[in-house]
């Protein structure tokens, strides 16, 4: 098994980290460039060593008593590595019980734990920055003094999907894109066991089917708001990658951040003018 792979970092989303995993010890990167550690002790238990280390270039790792991450590290192939995430937690839609919201992934069986919050979570806490265009039209024109944040509006309209009594349920991905349950919370009979097709599942992190037009939108606005991460994806259609790229060439500095960790770029010339403006933009 290879020690290299790609993770989903969701609970809420922040993108995709490339992990080198050599069973005592493992380095993560955001970016492919710097890695963080975390080692095992002799009690067995996992702790952060070095905040990071140099995987590229001509600088040795120094990184003490993990000889084969040492050696994994400077001999790493080109990022980004394959997501292996394949078991998905998802909250489900409570009218037609399918996967409604992507709330966690796993690499290995073993690691999926039980469920017992599924409320989704769109951004951290302390992060209070989303802004959806299409609440901005619809606030315009409305008579009140004051709205809910962006980010709360868009929480609860996925939150009251799923409710009165919010079930969720794990996955394994097949590479299709067809999937299989698992375990979960509050789940009926029949569930655990049965089969999706990949057509039942979100391409991106929440459903888009939705009976109205501004909540179509806010979808929308909150998948083009995360662009430059989602982008890092792999295995996405054509169309979702071209209407990605457009909305990441909107907020470049996101796009610059997560840039070497993009798979595919079908309008190269696009983001490189993209990519420029986040350099201008970082260096004022």
């Amino acid at each position: 098994m290879s020690p290299y792979y790609g993770i989903r970092r969701l609970g809420p989303y922040l993108g995709v980290i490339q992990v080198i995993d050599v069973g005592d010890a493992c380095a993560y990167s955001t970016n492919g460039h710097s890695w963080r550690i975390r080692q095992q002790t002799a009690s067995g238990r996992f702790r952060w060593g070095v905040p990071h280390a140099a995987g590229t270039g001509n600088d040795p790792v120094r990184i003490t008593n993990a000889p084969k991450l040492v050696e994994a590290l400077e001999r790493h192939p080109p990022v980004p590595f394959p997501i292996r995430d394949r078991y998905e937690l998802w909250l489900l839609r409570q009218e037609t019980r399918k996967p409604l919201a992507l709330l966690s992934t796993r690499y290995r069986a073993e690691e999926m734990d039980a469920v017992r919050d599924p409320h989704w979570r769109a951004f951290p806490t302390t992060d209070s920055g989303f802004v959806s265009p299409t609440l901005l039209e619809r606030e315009a024109v409305s008579s009140r003094q004051r709205h809910p944040s962006h980010r709360d509006e868009l929480e609860n309209m996925i939150n009251m999907a799923s409710r009165p009594l919010p079930a969720a349920q794990w996955f394994e991905r097949r590479p299709d894109g067809s999937g299989i349950g698992l375990n979960g919370l509050r789940l009926v009979k029949n569930e655990t066991g049965r089969m999706l097709s990949a057509e039942a599942f979100p391409e991106l992190l929440v459903s888009e089917d939705w009976p109205d037009s501004n909540m179509c939108g806010l979808i929308d606005d909150y998948h083009n708001w995360c662009a430059g991460s989602l982008l890092a994806h792999q295995n996405l259609s054509v169309a979702t990658r071209k209407r990605l790229e457009r909305a990441a060439c909107q907020r470049p500095t996101g796009l610059l951040a997560v840039y070497p960790l993009i798979p595919e770029i079908l309008d190269k010339d696009a983001i490189d003018i993209a990519l420029v403006s986040a350099k201008l933009m970082n260096a004022c």
